[in-house]
Formats: structure tokens, C-alpha cells, sequence
């Protein structure tokens, strides 16, 4: 039986006195429960030390505990020390036993303690009994158990208060309980308890807001049948009879759900649209209802509100048959990124009868941060095999492989010899396929086809003349590289030689090109176009020109208005003279600086990237140096802003750790950006600096991760693989040598949950289109749908990566997303299509050809 959500709220509610086969809204209970663990830290102090905070007949946080054989009455008083309820218990025929009101022991409510410290506890009483005593409970790994009894409590029938001071904790207690114990016959009343921890910073009880009750109409009073602000939900087979009812636990009305004849199906009162409870990322909330059923087929269900509509989350527990009231208390995980409401219920799957009273939603405290580890940091790999060229260049293929060219690999003895390499490896099964190339590739320019092949252009013509020389001659050649029979066919030459050259997709399918050196080793000018249909560079008249010297390998990303932006990353020295960064409209051939870039000149081999989604138009530029000093590398982080009318750059948060040149990033697919790698000085192996970090658009933050244990600088690059893992290849010091091993990096996601899936997917899509296909989520919900450009990377420089937002609502298991119409926003070509759950768990990807 697969969990499903409606095709919309309102559809639910018209469908309330639906008891046949009809969907209504879906539910699976067959799949596995989870029950819910701990994962948030107890509290730092006693909470509704006072009791004033009530849900039910027993203060929160507090329970009412004890065994034996007596008669016994608990009750809420008004006859209190302070404020407006006490508790009050009272024993009769006593036998045996005791009774007590303690700390609930769970880790939202008892309070947590340090072993070795001592702490001092406090409360008021009055009792008529002549036993009375106070007791503590203490929680270690093997559960919850008795401690001790402090002192023994006389009969008082006027307020008193005791004070007493526990043993140092014992190792490994995390928390403890504490109440008084009456253990013959009379009454004990007891308010105000208190815990400060000994020679410690006092810990008085915190004042916040008393906690707010989220549900509405809890207690069912309101409203006919069903309750105002509730209704009734769910699908199947079952003969269905649901009704009000006066059995109630508190006041004069319950809600009874019977089934009959089921065999699929499950039904579960629950709140209206306009009445669940609003929520917010990163809490946790405590649920409760009594309920009373004649089978244990029945679970806590929850649904959940994002910006995609309604859904089911997640079951958080099975409830056991109970012939009397009986409570149940859950706290919720930590409310995901993206969800603002929540609806739940009690959720009946079998013959019998289910009567539910007195719901309870209630903020309970923020979550602790995650423990440190793979969940958080990622994790990374050396693979156990080497490159088997010098990897300068990477593009991920749209079948999965990696085109890794070398060309003469910054080997003047192979340039000499004319030995120029490329090689296709499969990073699954991890062969290579090691190719001959005609010219020395070696510092070339490259992009994806919009049919999926690989556009190549330029190289090295020649090495310097001398070895400090930095007069490289670029090459006029160009090819077009198939994946389907790797190997590379010649086009028509450039009109200038390009070493160090950028090539850009525009949104027709077409290439702009500029940059880099001439055959001559001066500046190249001349900007290039490659018309996609005729596979041809067109000639320099039918190009508009600023005749520019761009620098080597300049950063340019096509906006969405099809105009270029230049964010001031390059290769090599100085940046361009001004502010160090344009908007470029090649079409009209102007040039309009942007202001804002911070220590222009320091952002030789910088990282820059399209942040995601690619909608949002904002660029980030982050690290850098300048080969031609001796200063090292920065950490300054700008962003930008393009949907602006005067874009400027604005600052953004340092990278961690020392500033870097030679920064890798990667866009990944929960929409954070891998920054990983580099080095503060030139090619200087001996001041890599090993640290990584993910930047995260959505909150303009940036946390450190795992490192890539083998320091990189020069001639690294970094590829995303479908499975969502992050290659890193290569480095070149000054030395001459090469790094041939492979690190892969897990990303945090990987060891999270199980990730959503995709199935059914088609293979090509047109801009406009809507199209469908299966998605798997478990107990998730679907929270975005992205198409993600495959890199292809050199020198830090991947001007056409992007990550594009695909609008999602999903129906039933089948999701249905629509393409963007702009192809500036989305040129043509191949695509990594996957979803992200509300976890912020990305699937693996699927391939599809957007055209």
C-alpha cells in the first residue's frame, strides 16, 4: 500500500461522508513504521518547575508514577504556594506501594546533569501523611532507575519547603527525576520544584511565554459531526461509521471511527486546512491525544504543508489495543526545511473501533545539532586505482563517463614528441579508455553540445621559449568530441589562435568564445561565435566585436536576458583594468562594469558560480590570489544579485580557514555549492591549504567539511557524478609533478536516510513542456525538482554549470513538472534530473535532453 496525498485540500473536504473504496486521502500503513528516537538534547533546567503549564489532569513535563495496592485520587488544586495549580494525591486503605508526581522521564523533560557534579533540589508540600519521602530517579545508557531517597518528610499542614543536596552524579547519568513520595494513607500536595546545580551559575526556572496551544477545538466540544475544524480522512475497502460521540474523556464529546470488511485502507480524523497547526523548520513539537480502540491497528499519522501542497510525512508510532482512556505522548522530529504546517491524526487500519479526545500540539524545543560524523561532514575517499594521464580537463559525458583530456599535460618532453593524450573512464566500474588526440588540447576551451557531444577549441601551439616565460601560443583547431564513438572530428579553425580561452552555451545552442592567448602569444581580441547548426565558427565580420582582451579563462555566465556576466574570476595575474567585473551584451557589443568586487586583482583562479537555482540569478565569487605576488590567497566571499537594475556585489561569508587560490566548486543537488581544495601561494604544494566548505544560498551561510585529504592547487578540477558524489582530480606544483590519484567525496546526504528515487522519466523534453514521472520518497515529502548541467571544468572555470529549479507538485506517487520556457535560463542539452525530499535528501540523477 503506498503513502499518496490528494490532488488538493479542498478535494479532501468534499469528500468528508465518504466511506466507500473512494480516495480520500491516502495513508499506507503496510510499509514500516518508524518509531521516533531521540535525536535533541535534554533540557539545561527543570521545566514547569511551577506546574501552571497543564494539558489534560497532569502538569507538562511532570508525570503521575508510583505502584502498590491502595486507593488513590489525583488532583489538579487551586489550593497552591504560588500560582494557580498544585498537585495534589491522595492514598487510602493503604497496603502497599507508593505515589508520587516526578519529572517525566524522557529527554524533552527530565533535566539533563553532569556526572561528578552535585545538584540541589528544592519544592513545597504539605501532607498528612506520616510518610513521606524525597526520592530520585536517574537515566544512563541501561534506561531509567531508582537512586535514591534524600530525606524523609514529616506531616505539615502548612506550606513547606525542602531542600536537599544529591550525591556527586554518578558517571554516566545524563538526567535525572525527582518527587515526593507518599507511602500511607492521606493527602500530598506539592508545587514549586527546583534544581540549581551546586557551586554552578544559579539555573532558576525559564520564563518564557506559556506554551501555546496549536490545535484547535482540541477537545472536540465545538461543531457538529464532524467536529468544527476537523475531518474525517482516509481510503479503502472498509464499511466506515464515524460520529460524534458523548463517551468522551473530557467534556461531552469524542470522535468514533469503526471499520468493517477491511482488507486496504486506514481512516483518521484529523484538522481542516485552516486549522492545522502552523510550524516552524528546525522545532519540535509534542503531540498528544487520548484515545480508546478495540484493536492495536492504529498509528500516530502525520501530513505535512510546503510550498507544493499537502502530503503525508511520516507514522511516528503504532498504538496498542486500550479498553480505557489512555494518553499518549510523541514528540515529533525536527520539522524540515520547507514545511510550515503540519495535520495529524490517529490513523485506524484494521476491523475495530477507535475513539479519539483532548488533542494536544505543542512547541517543545529546538532540536540539538546533529552529532559530528558523515551525516555532517561528508566523507571522503582515495580510490585505490590512478589516473592514467595527466588529467587538465573534465567533462562529465551524458552516459555517465568522464572525458579526461591531458593533451601534451603541461609536459614539455611530450609536447616535443607529439604524444597529446585524452581518456574516457567509467567511475563505476573504473576502467579507462586512454585515446590519442591529434593536437596538444592542453589548456584548451570546452562545452557540452546541445546534442551532448563536446565542443573543443584551442591548445597549446607552443611552450615558452624560456623556462620563467609565461608566451604560450594558442591553436586555431577546433573539434567536436562524440561520446557514442569516442572520437574527436575537426571543425573549421577559430579566427585566432585561443590558449586559456572561455567557451559559453548561449540559449539557442550556439557558442560564445574570448580569451586566452594568440598564436603569437599576445592577447587574443577577437570574440568567436560557433553557429551549433552548421558546426561552424563564424567568420570574424558576422561577430559584433569590442575587440576586449578578457583576460585568460574569464569567468562568463549567461543571464537569463541573454546578455553575459563576467564576474571577475580568471587565470593568472592582474584582473581586467576597472572594477574587475561586467555585464557583456555580445549581441549589441557593449560593455557595463559592475561595481563591488573586493581586491579585484586578488582573484586569479577564484572560484565563481551560477548559485542555485539558476532562477534566483545571483553569482557568487569566492578565494583567489595572483600568481605575480607573493601575497597569499583570500577567503573574501561576494555575491551579486543580476535580477537587480544596478546589480553591485555585496559581501558574503569568508570561507573557513585560510584564504586559497585554486578553489574548486560544485553545485549539488540539495542546492548548496562544495567548495573544496587549493593552496595560498603559487603552486606551492607546501602551503596547500586542506579545507573544504558548503555554501548554502538559502541561508547565506558557509560551514566547514571534510577535507580532501590530498592537498590540490594547480590543474585540479572537480566533477559531479549522477550518484551525487564530487571527484576530484589532479594538482600540478611548481615541481612539474602531477598528482594522479582520485578523491571522491560522499556529501553529508549520503549517509542521512534512504534517498528518494525517480523512475519513468522520459529521455527528452521541449521548453514549455510539462512532463510526469514516478517519484519515491519514503515518509518524506518531495520538496524540489531540479535539472543540473553536467560540469565541464579546468583551471576552477565552468562558466555553464547550473542548476535549474523545476516547479513539482506530485499526486499520488506521480510528479509533474513543467521546463522553463526561457532557454537562456536552461540552454539546450544535456541534463541530471533529480528531486530533493524534505530532508534535503537529493535522488540519484536521471539523464533527459532538453531541446
Amino acid at each position: 500500500m503506498s503513502k499518496n496525498s490528494p490532488s488538493s485540500w479542498t478535494k479532501l473536504q468534499s469528500n468528508l461522508q465518504i466511506v466507500t473504496a473512494s480516495l480520500i486521502f491516502v495513508s499506507s500503513l503496510l510499509l514500516p513504521i518508524f518509531s521516533y528516537t531521540k535525536s535533541y538534547a535534554a533540557p539545561a533546567t527543570l521545566l514547569n518547575g511551577g506546574l501552571e503549564q497543564v494539558t489534560g489532569t497532569t502538569p507538562d513535563c511532570f508525570s503521575q508514577s508510583g505502584w502498590g495496592d491502595h486507593d488513590l485520587a489525583w488532583e489538579l488544586t487551586d489550593d497552591t504556594h504560588s500560582g494557580n495549580v498544585a498537585q495534589s494525591v491522595t492514598i487510602g486503605n493503604y497496603v502497599s506501594g507508593d505515589r508520587k508526581l516526578m519529572m517525566t522521564e524522557n529527554a524533552a523533560c527530565a533535566p539533563a546533569v553532569i556526572p561528578g557534579e552535585a545538584y540541589n533540589i528544592s519544592l513545597w508540600y504539605k501532607s498528612s501523611s506520616i510518610r513521606n519521602s524525597l526520592t530520585v530517579f536517574r537515566h544512563s545508557v541501561a534506561g531509567w532507575t531508582y537512586w535514591t531517597d534524600l530525606k524523609a518528610l514529616p506531616v505539615t499542614d502548612a506550606w513547606t519547603e525542602v531542600t536537599a543536596t544529591t550525591p556527586a552524579i554518578p558517571a554516566g547519568t545524563d538526567q535525572i527525576s525527582f518527587g515526593v513520595s507518599i507511602s500511607a494513607d492521606g493527602t500530598l500536595v506539592t508545587d514549586d520544584y527546583g534544581l540549581t546545580r551546586v557551586g554552578g551559575d544559579p539555573e532558576p526556572e525559564p520564563e518564557p511565554e506559556p506554551p501555546t496551544e496549536l490545535s484547535v477545538n482540541p477537545g472536540l466540544e465545538e461543531g457538529g459531526n464532524p467536529p468544527a475544524n476537523w475531518f474525517l480522512a482516509g481510503w479503502g475497502d472498509a464499511a466506515v461509521n464515524a460520529t460524534v460521540t458523548n463517551d468522551a474523556h473530557s467534556g461531552d464529546r469524542a470522535y468514533t471511527i469503526e471499520l468493517n470488511g477491511r482488507t486496504q485502507g486506514d481512516f483518521k480524523l484529523i484538522p481542516t486546512e485552516a486549522s492545522a497547526p502552523q510550524v516552524q523548520p528546525g522545532n519540535i513539537y509534542n503531540l498528544s491525544a487520548w484515545y480508546k480502540s478495540t484493536t492495536d491497528q492504529n498509528s500516530v499519522t502525520i501530513f505535512a504543508h510546503t510550498a507544493a501542497g499537502w502530503g503525508y510525512w511520516t507514522d511516528l508510532q503504532t498504538l496498542p489495543m486500550a479498553n480505557d482512556w489512555t494518553k499518549f505522548t510523541i514528540a515529533t522530529p525536527q520539522i524540515p526545511p520547507g514545511i510550515d504546517a503540519i495535520a495529524w491524526g490517529v490513523s485506524i487500519f484494521g476491523d475495530g473501533t477507535l475513539v479519539t479526545d483532548d488533542y494536544s500540539t505543542m512547541l517543545q524545543g529546538q532540536a540539538a545539532p546533529p552529532p559530528e560524523g558523515p551525516a555532517t561532514q561528508g566523507e571522503w575517499t582515495v580510490l585505490d586505482y590512478e589516473l592514467p594521464i595527466r588529467a587538465i580537463h573534465s567533462t562529465l559525458l551524458y552516459n555517465g563517463k568522464v572525458l579526461l583530456i591531458a593533451g601534451s599535460g603541461n609536459s614539455v618532453e611530450d609536447f616535443e614528441a607529439g604524444t597529446f593524450k585524452a581518456s574516457i573512464w567509467d567511475p563505476i566500474s573504473g576502467v579507462f579508455n586512454t585515446l590519442d588526440v591529434p593536437k596538444d588540447m592542453f589548456c584548451a576551451g570546452h562545452v557540452t553540445l546541445a546534442d551532448g557531444r563536446v565542443l573543443i577549441q584551442g591548445g597549446t601551439k607552443s611552450y615558452p621559449t624560456t623556462a620563467t616565460a609565461a608566451d604560450y601560443g594558442g591553436l586555431k583547431d577546433s573539434w567536436i568530441f562524440d561520446p557514442e564513438t569516442e572520437t574527436f572530428t575537426a571543425t573549421n579553425d577559430a579566427n585566432e589562435g585561443h590558449w586559456y580561452p572561455t567557451l559559453t552555451q548561449l540559449g539557442n545552442g550556439d557558442v560564445w568564445m574570448a580569451g586566452g592567448l594568440k598564436e603569437d602569444t599576445t592577447g587574443a581580441v577577437n570574440t568567436e561565435y560557433f553557429d551549433f547548426e552548421t558546426e561552424q565558427w563564424l567568420p570574424t565580420g558576422q561577430v559584433p566585436q569590442t575587440w576586449s582582451f578578457w583576460g585568460l579563462y574569464p569567468h562568463m555566465f549567461l543571464m537569463q536576458d541573454g546578455r553575459l556576466f563576467y564576474s571577475g574570476g580568471h587565470t593568472f595575474g592582474n584582473n581586467i583594468p576597472g572594477t574587475g567585473a561586467a555585464i557583456y551584451d555580445y549581441q549589441n557589443a557593449t560593455i557595463a562594469e559592475v561595481p563591488g568586487l573586493r581586491e579585484k586583482d586578488m582573484r586569479d583562479q577564484s572560484a565563481s558560480v551560477l548559485l542555485p537555482p539558476a532562477q534566483d540569478q545571483k553569482v557568487l565569487i569566492t578565494g583567489g590570489g595572483n600568481i605575480n605576488t607573493a601575497n597569499p590567497g583570500i577567503k573574501l566571499t561576494d555575491i551579486i544579485d543580476l535580477k537587480q537594475p544596478n546589480p553591485i556585489y555585496q559581501p558574503g561569508p569568508d570561507l573557513p580557514g585560510l584564504g586559497k587560490m585554486y578553489v574548486n566548486a560544485t553545485i549539488l543537488p540539495d542546492r548548496t555549492v562544495f567548495l573544496s581544495n587549493g593552496g595560498q601561494l603559487n603552486r606551492d604544494d607546501s602551503t596547500n591549504v586542506m579545507t573544504a566548505a558548503v555554501y548554502d544560498p538559502e541561508t547565506n551561510t558557509m560551514k566547514p567539511v571534510a577535507a580532501d585529504p590530498i592537498g590540490r592547487n594547480y590543474h585540479s578540477s572537480s566533477v559531479l557524478l549522477p550518484d551525487g558524489r564530487v571527484v576530484v582530480l589532479g594538482s600540478n606544483p611548481g615541481d612539474g609533478t602531477f598528482e594522479m590519484r582520485i578523491s571522491v567525496y560522499q556529501p553529508p546526504y549520503s549517509f542521512r536516510t534512504v534517498r528518494p528515487d525517480i523512475t519513468n522519466a522520459p529521455t527528452q523534453a521541449t521548453y514549455g513542456q510539462s512532463f510526469n514521472f514516478n517519484v519515491n520518497a519514503p515518509n518524506k515529502l518531495v520538496k524540489w525538482a531540479q535539472l543540473l548541467r553536467p560540469m565541464s571544468v579546468t583551471h576552477q572555470t565552468d562558466s555553464n554549470l547550473r542548476l535549474v529549479d523545476l516547479p513539482i507538485a506530485v499526486n499520488n506517487g506521480i510528479a509533474t513538472v513543467t521546463v522553463p520556457e526561457n532557454s537562456n535560463l536552461l540552454p539546450p542539452g544535456p541534463y541530471m534530473l533529480t528531486i530533493t525530499d524534505s530532508d534535503g535528501i537529493p535522488s540519484i540523477a536521471t539523464w533527459i535532453m532538453i531541446r
